[in-house]
């Protein structure tokens, strides 16, 4: 009997052992060169966050299924990217699910996703600028827009000085074991 209350103890251990493991994981797999700082090819500045908070709500998981995916869109304020725009998938492999907090005037950094990106606003508003065209487009709770990932530079600002703004963020066709995302050097915007 004691040997079955020692075996159900180790596997209770080894779950949480594991939970912390994987939250350690989130981390990482959320945000790549977090910091402001030289990269590691040790010549370019890179972009840091500031008053921002990711949480991984689920862990990276792969389809089951084969599937590819195919988002396309055109935005409505001026700009280089007034055209439609195809983010194109063969494979949307690994998706992560994440919430994330901009405390008042936060923001992201300059960054970009190695897939395409689906951002839900829940709270607050949310002010986006594209390197490619330097136009800020802000998005309010309730709205959901996307950014096609595939190199696509960008930041994120809570352009509030009171409020924090509040997101449900799917990344798609996250590499096994890399980043969702991943900071760069500041945009000339």
């Amino acid at each position: 009997m004691s040997t079955e209350l020692e075996r159900g103890s180790n596997i209770r251990w080894r779950a949480r052992l594991g939970v912390l493991v994987l939250l350690a994981l989130a981390g990482t797999l959320l945000v790549s060169g977090g910091t402001a700082g030289v990269s590691a090819s040790g010549h370019e500045h890179l972009d840091a966050p500031d008053g921002f908070h990711p949480t991984l709500l689920a862990p990276p998981a792969g389809f089951v299924d084969d599937v590819a995916l195919q988002l396309r869109f055109r935005y409505d304020e001026p700009g280089a990217n007034q055209g439609a725009t195809v983010a194109r998938l063969s494979d949307a492999g690994n998706v992560v699910v994440a919430r994330v907090t901009w405390d008042p005037e936060g923001t992201s950094g300059w960054h970009t996703h190695p897939g395409p990106v689906v951002v839900s606003i829940v709270e607050g508003e949310l002010e986006v600028t594209n390197a490619s065209d330097c136009v800020a487009r802000t998005y309010r709770a309730g709205e959901v827009w996307v950014d096609p990932g595939q190199g696509n530079v960008h930041t994120a600002v809570n352009p509030s000085a009171e409020n924090e703004t509040v997101v449900v963020a799917t990344f798609f066709g996250v590499p096994p074991g890399q980043p969702a995302t991943e900071h760069v050097a500041p945009a000339d915007c």
